[in-house]
């Protein structure tokens, strides 16, 4: 093998592992996409994608109990809302499964305390890109 193709794919094999207290990098599938209702178990902040900030991600029990899902909101300083264990939350999503972990959730939208946030758009492109410093807040519709 030439030494530039050993060389490439040895960064590349690299590239793909995850440094220490990253998740693998998950990307928004239509295709995968679900809806679940249920409970708020746990809520944290977690260092998602490297150099980035730290994603909120709620520890979802689907209703009835059947199974658990980690829900990625969005980045700290974009999701400003208050959310509290106990709460009932809709979600619409896409579900990304990693083996050795909990099944998880790209969050497209939000539905909570009666108002929808909107997240990501119906391709799954974040409504936070262009950083912190571009247009802060989440567009919200209607109320039921």
């Amino acid at each position: 093998m030439r030494p530039t193709i050993a060389a490439l794919s040895v960064v590349a094999l690299l590239a793909s592992v995850p440094a220490a207290g990253q998740t693998p990098a998950r990307f928004y599938n239509v295709d995968t996409e679900v809806r679940i209702e249920g409970t708020i178990r746990e809520i944290v902040l977690e260092p998602r994608y490297k150099g980035t900030a730290p994603f909120l991600v709620l520890r979802v029990e689907e209703r009835g109990g059947a199974r658990s899902f980690d829900v990625e909101i969005a980045p700290s300083w974009f999701f400003g809302q208050d959310v509290h264990g106990g709460e009932r939350v809709e979600i619409v999503g896409s579900l990304a499964e990693v083996p050795g972990q909990a099944p998880t959730i790209i969050a497209r939208e939000l539905r909570y305390r009666g108002e929808i946030f909107k997240l990501r758009d119906k391709r799954g492109f974040p409504n936070w890109q262009g950083g912190s410093r571009a247009k802060r807040g989440i567009r919200r519709f209607g109320s039921t």
